[in-house]
């Protein structure tokens, strides 16, 4: 990202020293501006480098969300419990705060809490594969199957689960290399790890 910056700074310097048109000058610090908001999109949700998002995540780690995707990646337990602890104290947007709720109450195996919460969520994809999530756990697989995700790497992950809980290495190890290849940006580390 310092690239991008650079040449922002480079753009303001020969602009003063040539007393270029001003007009021009706005139009390049747009389009690097657009560079940088593009990148860090492409980052989140598009690359399937492993190795720029794991660059990415750990340049990040110190904002709540990258710290649990971070942790999720290469974390224990414990750090994704603190993780999620620092989420819920420093997002308050309802469908956020009831999310990492559940996952946390899920990752504790509090699973009826857990599915309670997820009840609550009000947006979607986040709802629904996260009780999918829980409802496999719980051994309600016909249930957690009856989901559909737009994303087929949800889908295949909650596959895969299924077939952990079901004790079928083939189906899982086929599930969970779909749901790899499928995920894109931040999603990939978890389902690596």
């Amino acid at each position: 990202m310092w690239k991008q910056y650079l040449c922002a700074i480079l753009v303001g310097v020969v602009f003063a020293i040539f007393e270029l048109p001003l007009g021009i000058g706005f139009f390049l610090l747009f389009l690097i501006c657009l560079w940088i908001i593009g990148e860090f999109l492409y980052m989140v949700y598009g690359s399937k480098n492993k190795n720029k998002v794991e660059k990415f995540i750990i340049k990040k780690k110190k904002e709540p969300l990258y710290a649990y995707v971070y942790s999720q990646g290469f974390g224990s337990m414990h750090d994704q419990l603190l993780a999620i602890d620092n989420i819920l104290t420093k997002y308050k947007q309802p469908h956020i705060h009831q999310y990492y709720l559940a996952i946390k109450l899920f990752l504790c195996n509090k699973l009826d809490d857990a599915l309670n919460e997820a009840n609550k969520i009000q947006k979607e994809p986040f709802m629904s594969y996260t009780k999918a999530m829980i409802l496999v756990e719980m051994g309600h697989i016909e249930e957690a199957k009856s989901y559909k995700f737009e994303k087929q790497w949800m889908q295949e992950a909650i596959k895969a689960m299924t077939a952990l809980q079901m004790k079928d290495k083939q189906a899982l190890e086929l599930h969970s290399s779909n749901a790899v290849a499928a995920a894109r940006g931040i999603q990939r580390p978890p389902l690596l790890g």
